[in-house]
């Protein structure tokens, strides 16, 4: 059986054009969003990317798939407000992260810290002449210059203060960890802000972020064509409406940052009001026109087309016009280290503990290793009478206040009410020794992780620049 030249030439043309496909999306900064018909649609990265839509209306979910396509051409950080992403890439809490003040200058971080705690002009004025003269490294070193700052009028001891209480509480968790801004250009990593509680914190270390990245690529003074690194920000809004429309230091952060090969991705769900989205191009879900900002208006044209889209749909605006798509959608599951502080891991210790790593490797220490060890940690205990062990006393305790429980019950069932307390103890007992061991795996799995974490960031950024060279 034979095939004629006209069959042949039907397999060769989308052969062909799935080549040139596959040899242009390496060769030009795309990224897929969606398809478009049956064929995948992609947005240029000539410039920033914005995601908009409402709550639960796709947007993480579009945007997980769009870093699995990213991450094998670019460095990818994402500035996690939720703790959505943990694990589709290296997670880091944001008590990691380690933000060298000097290195940037006190004008730029007046206005960050201007920015991120809502000082108003006078106070920020008050601030740059606090840290003008440098001469920290890092926050208790500027809380405590600040601290000593001689003031001269009742005024002035008031703002000092302002400025204090909304320093430490913003600043308490930042800048202690061991990952350094150098590392995350080189390697792939969630920045997890959900352990801050309060959006001042968020605001703040987001937009140092921001500013550190900002300084080390200014330093470094290359000036990129191309994209190297992509910038995920998440709860955009936040960052882009806090002065409103006017063009705010972190609107000039991230225009800046273009020059260098960075590209933003600022997920909203909200349209900004920032002069900002002027430069991005932008996926918009489905919304309501009549939940905008007053100060937000869309053209009479792009309220149509919006009124034409289901749920499951998207525009994309570019400078090749308005385009209809059917956005991507996927749940990833995490498949990276998770580094969280260690009171909330504790809380998860009835759960397996995974540490893998980039090369596929993974430590896993499972329920039955668990119990194992367990049986002879309780062997050991019930003969341990160490006075030291918190938790030896701690469960003599329990056992105690049941035994004088015990000891109140009637004398007629006396005897099989001990053999239900002695199980229950015995239970009691087990579980104290086994939460004991699972802690004491869990701080020795912390340990492991500052080293892994390091590691893979490392390996992560020396694959990326293989990939590129």
């Amino acid at each position: 059986m034979h095939m004629d030249v006209l069959s042949i030439g039907a397999i060769a043309i989308p052969a062909s054009i799935a080549v040139a496909s596959l040899m242009r999306d390496f060769s030009t900064d795309s990224v897929t969003v969606g398809m478009r018909f049956i064929l995948p649609y992609k947005v240029p990265l000539d410039r920033h990317l914005c995601v908009l839509g409402p709550t639960r209306g796709g947007k993480s979910s579009l945007v997980k798939a769009m870093i699995k396509g990213l991450r094998r051409k670019y460095v990818v950080t994402v500035l996690d407000w939720h703790g959505e992403y943990t694990g589709v890439l290296p997670t880091l809490p944001t008590s990691a992260i380690t933000i060298d003040l000097e290195k940037i200058p006190p004008k730029l971080l007046t206005e960050i810290l201007g920015f991120g705690l809502g000082l108003n002009e006078p106070s920020m004025y008050m601030l740059y002449r606090m840290i003008r003269d440098g001469n920290y490294t890092n926050f208790n070193d500027l809380i405590n210059k600040i601290d000593n700052y001689l003031v001269n009028t009742r005024t002035e001891a008031e703002m000092k203060a302002a400025i204090l209480r909304r320093l430490e509480y913003s600043a308490m968790n930042i800048g202690k960890g061991i990952v350094g801004i150098d590392a995350l250009m080189e390697g792939d990593a969630v920045i997890d802000l959900s352990d801050l509680t309060i959006i001042e914190e968020k605001r703040l270390v987001s937009s140092l972020i921001l500013a550190a990245l900002y300084m080390h690529y200014m330093k470094m003074g290359l000036i990129e064509k191309g994209v190297k690194h992509v910038l995920i920000v998440e709860e955009a809004q936040n960052l882009l409406d806090i002065n409103g429309p006017s063009y705010s230091i972190v609107d000039h952060i991230i225009m800046e940052l273009a020059k260098y090969g960075l590209r933003a991705v600022l997920v909203s769900n909200a349209v900004p009001k920032s002069s900002i989205l002027k430069h991005c191009n932008i996926v918009l879900f489905k919304i309501s026109p009549e939940i905008l900002d007053g100060e937000v208006t869309l053209s009479r044209d792009l309220i149509n087309k919006m009124n034409e889209i289901s749920m499951e749909e998207a525009i994309v605006i570019t400078n090749r016009g308005v385009t209809k798509i059917r956005p991507l959608r996927a749940i990833i599951e995490p498949s990276h280290v998770v580094i969280r502080r260690f009171n909330d891991v504790k809380n998860e210790s009835q759960q397996d503990i995974n540490v893998p790593v980039n090369n596929g490797f993974t430590e896993r220490i499972n329920n039955e290793n668990k119990l194992s060890i367990n049986d002879k940690l309780i062997a050991n205990a019930k003969t341990s009478e160490d006075p030291g062990n918190n938790s030896d006393r701690a469960s003599m305790r329990l056992v105690n206040s049941i035994n004088d429980s015990k000891a109140v019950s009637s004398s007629d069932t006396r005897s099989s009410d001990d053999s239900i307390f002695r199980k229950q103890i015995m239970e009691l007992e087990r579980e104290v020794v086994n939460l004991r061991d699972k802690v004491s795996e869990i701080e020795r799995i912390l340990d492991a992780d500052e080293k892994i974490i390091e590691r893979i960031l490392e390996l992560d950024g020396k694959l990326k620049n293989n990939i590129h060279s």
